[in-house]
């Protein structure tokens, strides 16, 4: 039997999108600012092309210390993911809000927007935005 293979990310200085799928292998991250909570989920993981780091910039200041997203922040944060190409494809996960927080965001992909030089051949379209906790 073999054991579970996992990836720790918290050395991670990038936006990276965890498409959600069954690849035997799980990715966790600590997250939720000062709460440290350490969740992990199965899939496949992409570092995502901010050249900038203004979304990363942006995302990290917003969700700062949150262990959970309102509609509001849902909103916000969909608004944020709209002016970056690293983003324009995903948007909060309604459903999920409650297990979505600082540097741990549950996101719908949408694979028709995604740009295909990017991802290609993907048809899963739910997934973990993650990057840095502030602690």
């Amino acid at each position: 039997m073999q054991n579970e293979r996992k990836v720790c990310l918290y050395g991670l200085e990038h936006l990276a999108l965890i498409i959600k799928s069954k690849s035997g292998v799980f990715y966790y991250n600590q997250v939720g600012g000062y709460s440290c909570l350490q969740p992990s989920i199965e899939g496949i993981l992409a570092i995502l092309d901010d050249d900038t780091k203004l979304l990363l910039k942006n995302l990290s200041d917003y969700c700062f210390n949150k262990t959970k997203l309102t509609i509001e922040d849902a909103n916000f944060i969909d608004d944020l993911l709209r002016t970056n190409r690293a983003g324009k494809f995903m948007s909060i996960d309604r459903e999920r809000l409650d297990d979505s927080m600082e540097a741990w965001l549950n996101v719908i992909i949408d694979n028709k927007k995604m740009d295909k030089a990017f991802l290609n051949g993907f048809d899963e379209d739910k997934g973990i935005l993650t990057w840095s906790n502030s602690d």
